[in-house]
């Protein structure tokens, strides 16, 4: 990767090829490979963090670990940094989103949950819409359950999750960018949602490409008893994450070394 100076200000989004997207994971996995051990264990405390927050304190965990999410990518967000810069990477930048612009990251958090929550209310309205009510149903004694009052709750599930995923695209486009403006470029929250949502839609073939190729290295990252998965979460949800921002917001950047 090449070094150039940050942006500054309120940097403005470029679109780029199509092939960029698959650069981008090219580009975090060399990120990866500077120090592997200490992406996974990055990793691996932020998974740990997150679940013992979302299931050991009901509702107040899941919440909490809602809030603390974009802080915590902002850390893997300097760790990028630090590796571009050809500086050492250490446990303490994952703690970089505490010290800088916490609030800010936080509030992103909270708009994304907030946001989640109203979009899993509308996809129970479009089922509810589309097919009528859900049947009430006992999830203790579904194998007693009149096979026509099945068929109709499995149609709702199949109508609420496809329309959850669509609604929860445009959510994420605004999240996926958030942590790295509010650390890097200084936003609100705000201005960091809204300027991420305008990114990811100026490049809309790029992060097809991107969400495609991502997909498939998840499924060959599985197959070997999921040890592949120790490489491919941390450049899909970290790395690339880095790549694909210097790319958009930093002008001229190659974000992989022609040499």
């Amino acid at each position: 990767m090449t070094t150039t100076e940050f942006s500054a200000g309120v940097p403005e989004p470029r679109r780029v090829a199509a092939a960029q997207g698959w650069r981008w994971i090219t580009a975090g996995f060399q990120l990866y490979g500077k120090n592997p051990l200490i992406w996974i264990v990055f990793f691996l405390i932020y998974m740990v963090f997150s679940l013992v927050l979302a299931f050991a304190i009901p509702v107040i965990g899941a919440v909490a670990s809602a809030l603390l999410d974009p802080i915590l990518i902002a850390g893997f967000m300097a760790g990028c940094r630090a590796l571009e810069l050809d500086e050492e990477l250490e446990l303490g930048h994952l703690m970089a989103g505490f010290r800088a612009n916490a609030g800010q990251l936080a509030a992103v958090g909270g708009f994304y949950l907030a946001g989640k929550m109203l979009l899993i209310v509308a996809a129970m309205g479009v089922a509810g819409i589309t097919i009528g009510p859900m049947p009430e149903v006992d999830f203790t004694a579904l194998e007693s359950m009149d096979p026509a009052q099945l068929q109709l709750l499995a149609r709702h599930f199949m109508i609420m999750g496809a329309a959850l995923l669509s609604l929860l695209i445009p959510l994420l486009m605004a999240f996926w960018f958030a942590p790295a403006l509010i650390l890097f470029d200084h936003m609100t929250a705000k201005q960091a949602m809204r300027l991420s949502f305008t990114a990811c839609l100026r490049n809309i073939w790029p992060f097809t490409v991107y969400g495609l190729a991502g997909g498939l290295l998840f499924l060959l990252g599985a197959l070997p008893f999921g040890l592949g998965l120790l490489a491919v979460i941390p450049v899909l949800f970290g790395t690339s994450i880095y790549t694909a921002y210097r790319d958009i917001f930093v002008a001229g950047v190659k974000v992989v070394d022609e040499a």
